[in-house]
């Protein structure tokens, strides 16, 4: 079975990457030294498979950084079932040593770039930092809160070279109603911690928690898991709502929430992923405060297909193609490229819209970065979740381990890949 997967799979790539002509020759040479290859570091996961791969990387002063997606069995933090205790490792740039970054406490959320290492924790609200020269995690920030109560940390971002921070929970553990939760915005100053959470009525709205943010112009861009996009420069404003397009047939009408996968900045915009396999990937306009999508999409109908035939198909065999991963969920940038991962496949696609030379513009345009990527056999079939460019590499977190790709080898790499999916 596994077989026929890897097959099938290898045939989706290429179905959507026939050759072209319009780029350099195709250098592939199938050797190990062009394109896609393995990292040293390959996660351990849970005996069942479930869960223990690799969710997040992120460069921080000459390390890389890794977050996987592990769970534990807590009875303080949930009796009877599991929690998310996610491990935490890190290795210096070109180094085959990599160390584990563990603490005392139960770690939910981790941020590194520039500034430093950032750790979120579990129940008692606190941010710690990490010292790679000490080995150990500084507490930098803890929440005062009531002794029965307890909030998570949600999203750890910097803004101005310092670290701001999302704070939720509840205020008593036995009243876990919506309704109820609590929200706290803090970020650092030269002279200490000052709030900046915006008002809010939980009782008539879910507020929101940023997981994720950067820093454009001055300003600060954060995305929810239901509450859009919203933007800080001294308050809080939110974003227009994140649009799903018409052919997502299945979201009801009455669905408000608008989750986003993740945020970057490339070339002086934010971009985003909306949820998932149901809305495009976005640009933002700022001075038209709209979002347009840069995904390239062809629908097709059979108008051979009566609509009043109570038998036919009610969407007149309606279909949708995508030239991107189909379910999206990282973004990054290199400053002149622009990249998405996902599954379906897992490996990388890059931009073509503003691509340039020898390709041309071409309009809302993605191309596969399979170059090696199954030379003998694909290297993997599990989902990609994050992304950082370091220098002249990308460094990929799939589930199965860490995998990078000289940017030296693009060209080469997308010069025989179509820039839209075929509808054949």
């Amino acid at each position: 079975m596994k077989i026929l997967y890897v097959i099938f799979f290898t045939l989706c790539v290429f179905a959507c990457s026939d050759p072209v002509s319009n780029g350099p020759d195709d250098k592939q040479n199938n050797g190990k030294d062009f394109g896609w290859r393995w990292d040293d570091f390959k996660p351990v996961h849970h005996e069942s498979k479930l869960y223990g791969g690799l969710r997040k990387i992120f460069h921080v002063n000459g390390w890389i950084v890794l977050r996987d997606d592990y769970y534990s069995s807590n009875e303080y933090t949930s009796p009877g079932k599991i929690t998310t205790t996610p491990r935490v490792f890190a290795s210096r740039i070109g180094s085959t040593q990599w160390d584990t970054l563990s603490s005392s406490e139960w770690i939910r959320y981790i941020y590194g770039d520039s500034t430093g290492l950032y750790a979120g924790t579990r129940l008692n609200g606190k941010v710690l930092k990490y010292d790679f020269e000490m080995h150990q995690w500084n507490e930098i920030y803890a929440l005062e809160f009531d002794s029965i109560g307890f909030y998570d940390v949600y999203g750890i971002a910097t803004y101005k070279g310092k670290p701001v921070v999302c704070i939720a929970g509840f205020a008593d553990s036995t009243d876990l109603r919506q309704e109820t939760i609590k929200l706290f915005m803090k970020m650092q100053t030269d002279t200490g911690w000052v709030d900046i959470t915006y008002d809010y009525d939980s009782s008539k709205e879910y507020p929101f928690q940023f997981h994720k943010g950067v820093e454009l112009n001055g300003k600060f861009y954060g995305i929810s898991g239901q509450r859009g996009v919203w933007r800080y420069d001294g308050s809080w404003k939110k974003l227009a709502k994140i649009p799903r397009p018409s052919w997502a047939i299945w979201v009801s009408e009455n669905d408000t929430a608008e989750i986003v996968m993740d945020i970057a900045v490339h070339k002086g915009k934010i971009y985003v992923i909306g949820e998932k396999s149901s809305t495009n990937v976005l640009e933002y306009d700022e001075t038209l405060d709209q979002w347009n999508p840069v995904d390239s999409v062809i629908e097709t109908y059979d108008e051979s297909i009566d609509p009043n035939d109570p038998y036919a198909d009610p969407y007149r065999g309606h279909q949708t193609y995508h030239n991107t991963p189909y379910r999206r969920h990282a973004l990054a940038s290199d400053g002149k490229h622009l990249f998405i991962a996902g599954d379906d496949p897992s490996l990388a696609a890059v931009y073509m819209g503003d691509y340039g030379a020898p390709y041309g513009n071409e309009e809302k345009g993605w191309r596969y970065v399979d170059g090696n990527w199954c030379s003998n056999a694909c290297m993997s079939s599990e989902a990609t979740y994050d992304m950082v460019v370091v220098g002249d590499t990308i460094y990929m977190a799939n589930w199965d381990g860490v995998l990078k790709f000289p940017l030296a080898d693009l060209d080469s790499a997308i010069s025989n890949r179509k820039s839209y999916p075929s509808i054949n």
